[in-house]
């Protein structure tokens, strides 16, 4: 009888302690991404010093730098921010299309779409990347995935950056679309939420309403819900696609 009685009160303190050892471990992954984020604004405050791209937030989609003859940075914002992170913490390929790999910093604990080993540098690709960048195109106003220009006559405070989302290779978030297939997934890391960080360099949580993308991304970034972009080819093309795989 002792024996059961101790069971019994064994048992009620773990189905009272349970919720709150997930909840803690939650709350733990969100707290992870907040700092990844935070320490990726600092590295792109860094970058944005460095003469060579002065006031210039990297993106997915900017141009080129010419002078990069191992890696396309227009393939992602992470090719040109994991260098300011110091030694061992990226690799840059010897030769173009190789292995680009970058620290944990990079990876939201809570995107479990891609199983990587974050002890150690990873291969950065579309499926272990966990952020987009945004941008308004304020350094090329011909190319729509261009840099932000920080010294542009506009809200920081309202221009997102980076956040939680699914990469697509050379692009950044400008629109409810690009908005509705990169970001709008990704807030299920968090119970409906993704992390943003601002071009101001503000990081919040920011609760994501999926049955009003477009209503919500005017909110979230009225720069861009206000820029007439012509969609290029690639971006028409990439839409069917998206379509198809939705049907």
């Amino acid at each position: 009888m002792e024996l059961m009685v101790v069971i019994a009160i064994l048992a009620a303190l773990m189905g009272i302690g349970a919720p709150a050892v997930y909840s803690h471990m939650g709350l733990g992954k969100d707290a992870k991404c907040r700092a990844n984020l935070e320490q990726l604004v600092q590295l792109g405050t860094k970058y944005s010093q460095d003469m060579a791209h002065k006031t210039l937030l990297p993106t997915s989609g900017m141009d080129d730098d010419e002078d990069t003859e191992t890696v396309c940075e227009t393939d992602g914002w992470w090719i040109a921010l994991a260098p300011m992170a110091g030694k061992g913490t990226y690799v840059i390929p010897r030769e173009k299309d190789g292995i680009m790999k970058v620290s944990s910093l990079f990876h939201c604990p809570a995107d479990d779409r891609k199983n990587i080993d974050t002890d150690s540098t990873f291969e950065a690709t579309e499926k272990s990347v966990s952020y987009v960048s945004w941008t308004d195109g304020s350094e090329d106003p011909d190319n729509v995935n261009s840099c932000i220009r920080t010294t542009a006559k506009q809200n920081l405070d309202m221009l997102p950056w980076l956040s939680d989302g699914n990469p697509v290779k050379g692009k950044s978030v400008t629109d409810a679309e690009t908005f509705r297939k990169m970001v709008v997934p990704a807030a299920e890391r968090h119970s409906g939420s993704v992390m943003m960080a601002y071009a101001s360099g503000v990081v919040k949580a920011v609760e994501i309403d999926k049955s009003r993308p477009e209503e919500q991304f005017r909110k979230l970034a009225p720069a861009l819900a206000n820029r007439k972009v012509k969609p290029s080819n690639d971006d028409e093309e990439d839409e069917e696609e998206y379509d198809e795989d939705e049907e």
